[in-house]
């Protein structure tokens, strides 16, 4: 067996057809993701012909609502008994409905002759109120899934697999399909169309392949809470608190706010990096962003060999610095330097991004099963929910970020298929909020991944006292 198949075989003791199909859910949350984080702010200022920075604060306002949904959807999931499962409902509720939003976001400037801010920001709503539905129960499952430390790092590199299918999707096809439509407000209606479909198409797949893998109640709990109003709107805060007493956890979550953080920032800045700076046009983003994603996608058998040989943190320490340097070094591109240096970069920045993933998504599980072990409750769905908040969050910031810097230093919103000289403070900004802010950023991730102690052997010690308990 190659590598590549065992890196992408499912753990031991797996269904490979629910392996498999829960992990192609993930194309969903990355298309969705990563096409808002690369078009959501320009869509709305370059497209809808809001102010940058307003738009920036729209995109914000948004995902603060998150901090009420989030919660409240993984106490829902926590506490549903259905004969779909009590997680597989809401999956395939919220594809249906994801899909839907991300189309309807989308269009609307040509469906109403421009979006104004009132319409911008209900239909932001929508989307995170869909996609809350869809993400937090499917981020909850994989405990039920892969039960051991090392299945899991197996189960997230297949799910990695797909998250980088969708980050080709959502990141790298989005450019190719808006051009290929004419670009403007007709190209980007049917972005909306193409990867809502997509997203749907998709979800549906994690939900009807995941058939007997979503259990109908919470192992061990016979009698859970009854879904009344304080279950739903006050205990999951509670919830939410406690499960951040969880250090590994609180840890992990913060670790992975400021990441995505990044992420956001940093293709936030893409299109008016690639435009104002680089002067290319969009379909060289797709060349930068499919280079990016396909080292991601063909490095992950090394990645995940490397993640086992030095540990899970200890890798994690490492590849963040060398994304730092990868995103740093784009502040010293110069006019006139040679393509092979655009190209290097996006090699490094797709293997050392691809590989922060992989361990941040087989950390998680490892921390729900832990806090289970604690506390003696389950509680994964409230830890999806603040895994999936703080994903909304950070996909915030990164806008937010951008947009009130470009419109401080004076950016000049332009029609589609306007070109206007632009200050070279803006030019300046750009540049670094596509460098040095996000390796900055990253490299703050560092003091608190040091401090993270759940391993292997911490696990089987929680384990073995909780046998004794039992």
């Amino acid at each position: 067996m190659s590598p590549a198949t065992d890196t992408l075989a499912p753990p031991r003791g797996a269904n490979m057809v629910q392996s498999t199909a829960w992990a192609a859910g993930s194309v969903a949350t990355a298309t969705i993701s990563n096409a808002m984080a690369l078009f959501g702010l320009f869509y709305l200022s370059s497209i809808a012909g809001l102010e940058v920075g307003t738009a920036g604060v729209l995109i914000f306002v948004s995902k603060l609502y998150d901090a009420f949904t989030d919660p409240v959807m993984g106490a829902l999931s926590d506490r549903t008994r259905h004969r779909l499962g009590r997680r597989r409902i809401y999956v395939g509720i919220g594809a249906i409905l994801t899909g839907a939003a991300l189309a309807l976001f989308f269009g609307i400037a040509e469906l109403t002759n421009g979006l104004t801010l009132i319409s911008a920001l209900f239909l932001l709503l929508v989307m995170s109120s869909a996609y809350t539905v869809f993400s937090v129960p499917y981020l909850a499952m994989p405990p039920d899934l892969a039960p051991t430390y090392d299945s899991r790092t197996q189960l997230m590199s297949l799910r990695l697999f797909f998250i980088m299918l969708g980050v080709m999707i959502g990141a790298v096809g989005g450019p190719e399909i808006v051009s290929r439509f004419g670009g403007g407000i007709e190209g980007f209606s049917y972005l909306g169309l193409i990867l809502g479909g997509t997203v749907t198409v998709f979800g549906l797949i994690a939900f009807l392949g995941t058939s007997g893998a979503d259990p109908e109640r919470a192992p061990g709990n016979e009698t859970p809470e009854p879904m009344t109003l304080k279950t739903l709107f006050v205990n999951p805060f509670r919830d939410l608190v406690r499960v951040l007493e969880n250090q590994p956890f609180r840890l992990l979550t913060i670790v992975k706010l400021l990441q995505l953080a990044v992420l956001a920032t940093a293709l936030a800045c893409t299109p008016y990096f690639f435009s104002l700076v680089l002067e290319r046009g969009q379909a060289d983003i797709g060349k930068y962003l499919g280079t990016f994603t396909l080292v991601g996608i063909l490095a992950i058998p090394l990645l995940r060999f490397f993640v086992k040989w030095v540990g899970k943190r200890n890798a994690y320490v490492i590849l963040l610095v060398g994304y730092a340097l990868a995103m740093a070094s784009w502040f010293l591109w110069q006019p006139g330097e040679s393509e092979i240096f655009f190209y290097a970069r996006a090699v490094a920045g797709g293997l050392f991004s691809t590989g922060t993933l992989l361990c941040a998504l087989a950390l998680l599980p490892d921390t729900m099963e832990y806090d289970r072990l604690v506390s003696q409750q389950s509680r994964e769905g409230v830890m999806s929910g603040v895994f999936t908040l703080v994903e909304k969050v950070s996909g915030a910031i990164g806008p937010l970020l951008v947009g009130l810097l470009l419109q401080s230093q004076g950016l000049i919103v332009t029609a589609p298929g306007e070109t206007v000289e632009q200050p070279e403070q803006v030019l300046t900004a750009v540049k670094i909020g596509m460098s040095l802010l996000p390796a900055a950023i990253t490299l703050a991730c560092i003091p608190f991944l040091l401090m993270y102690r759940l391993d292997e052997a911490e696990l089987a010690r929680a384990r073995n006292t909780d046998t004794v308990a039992a």
